[in-house]
C-alpha cells in the first residue's frame, strides 16, 4: 500500500495536508476506557474496554491527494478475531472478510462491493484520524457551506458496512459537523484542522 500523503497549498484548515504532525498521534476515549495510536504511515491501533472489549489494527493506502483507497482492518476480542479488507480499482471496490470464533455480532463485511460507490468517502468508524482525512479531501472550507458525498463507514469492532450518504459542514476555522450516515456529530479541530475533541466521546493527547 502507498503510505504518503501529498497536500496542495492553502489556507483553510482543510487544504493543510502538510501540517499534520510528522509523528504519532494519540486519542483518549472518554465515553469508554481506551485509546487509539495513529502513526503517520497510515496504520494504527487501539485498545478498547467497553460493552465488548476489543483491540484493533489498522492500515490504510492512499491515492496521491489523500484519498482512502486501500483499507485492512482486523479486530481481536475473548476467543474471537475478525478481519476486513477493502480496496478500490477504477471504479469498483472489492470487499474480503474472515472470522473465527463466537462475537456475537453481524458477519463483517455485511455490505457488498456493488453497494459501495466508487468515490465514497470510506471513514472507520470511531476513528478521528480518517474524520480529518475526509476534511482534507473534500477541501472543506466555511465559506463553501456543507458538502455531501457518498459514505462508508466499517462499524466497530463488528466490522460491518454502513452505507449511504454523509454531509460534512466547517461550521467555523476551528469546528466540524459531519450529519447523515449516523447520529450528527461535531468535532473541535486543532490548527492543523486534525480533530481535537469530540464532547463525551474523545480528545487529542498526542
Amino acid at each position: 500500500m502507498s503510505e504518503t500523503l501529498v497536500g496542495r497549498a492553502g489556507t483553510g484548515p482543510a487544504d493543510r495536508l502538510e501540517t499534520l504532525p510528522s509523528g504519532p498521534m494519540a486519542w483518549q476515549r472518554t465515553d469508554v476506557v481506551g485509546t487509539e495510536l495513529v502513526f503517520p504511515c497510515g496504520s494504527g491501533t487501539a485498545v478498547v474496554h467497553g460493552a465488548t472489549p476489543y483491540a484493533m489494527e489498522w492500515r490504510a493506502g492512499f491515492e496521491s491527494d489523500g484519498v482512502v483507497r486501500e483499507l485492512s482492518v482486523t479486530c481481536r476480542g475473548g476467543g474471537w478475531s475478525r478481519g476486513i479488507e477493502l480496496a478500490r480499482t477504477g471504479e469498483e471496490w472489492t470487499c474480503r472478510a474472515e472470522e473465527s470464533g463466537d462475537a456475537g455480532m453481524p458477519a463483517p463485511g455485511a455490505v457488498e462491493p456493488p453497494g459501495i460507490a466508487p468515490d465514497a468517502v470510506i471513514r472507520l468508524a470511531d476513528s478521528p484520524i480518517f474524520v480529518t482525512w475526509a476534511l482534507r479531501r473534500l477541501r472543506l472550507t466555511a465559506e463553501a457551506g456543507a458538502v455531501t458525498v457518498p459514505s462508508v463507514r466499517v462499524l466497530l469492532p463488528s466490522l460491518t458496512l454502513a452505507t449511504g450518504t454523509a454531509t460534512y459542514h466547517l461550521v467555523g476555522p476551528n469546528r466540524l459537523r459531519v450529519t447523515g450516515d449516523g447520529p450528527g456529530v461535531t468535532y473541535e479541530l486543532d490548527p492543523a484542522g486534525v480533530v481535537a475533541y469530540q464532547a463525551g466521546r474523545l480528545r487529542l493527547v498526542r
